[in-house]
């Protein structure tokens, strides 16, 4: 079980270091190169959970929830490779008009405050007109927002990647 455990953790690790470089170096030509990885990702997953269930039932002869999560993760890799390039076109669009929408609402509540306490929330103002031309940049130019918010999740997936091996080490003990 430690193996297994360790094995999922150098996947993860191998995976999440792969995909921040790729990202981060070559967002535009790496994106069809990470929804490959990334089902792949989850098929490999889903069939180590089902090898994981299989040897958990002859061991024990009970039946248990990971052979279902890995038909899931199966049927889930399959709906990464045909659905990603449409749901991943939504996201700026939606995403600048939810921040459109919060900075909108929070200069109305802020401008609220003021007839209450007699102050004037001059930060909170500057803060509503951020997230008001965030949301227009979002809404207006969402290819580059893509490309800016995927480099940022590479830089992420990076630093996820070192976390793995920093918790490997941790528990290898």
């Amino acid at each position: 079980m430690v193996k297994q455990f360790q094995l999922y953790r150098w996947l993860r690790f191998i995976f999440l270091l792969v995909a921040g470089i790729l990202i981060v170096v070559a967002p535009i030509k790496s994106f069809d190169i990470i929804i490959y990885i990334v089902s792949s990702y989850i098929a490999i997953y889903g069939i180590l959970s089902i090898i994981d269930g299989f040897s958990i039932r002859k061991l024990t002869g009970e039946n248990n929830i990971a052979i279902a999560l890995g038909i899931g993760a199966l049927f889930l890799a399959l709906g990464v490779l045909l659905f990603a390039k449409f749901l991943i076109a939504l996201v700026p669009p939606v995403l600048g008009i939810i921040l459109l929408v919060n900075g909108i609402n929070q200069f109305r509540d802020s401008h609220e405050m003021t007839k209450r306490v007699k102050i004037k929330p001059y930060l909170d103002y500057f803060y509503s007109a951020l997230l008001v031309a965030a949301g227009i940049v979002f809404i207006l130019n969402p290819s580059k927002t893509i490309i800016f918010i995927y480099q940022l999740f590479g830089v992420g997936l990076i630093l996820l990647a070192f976390f793995e091996i920093i918790n490997s080490r941790i528990y290898r003990d």
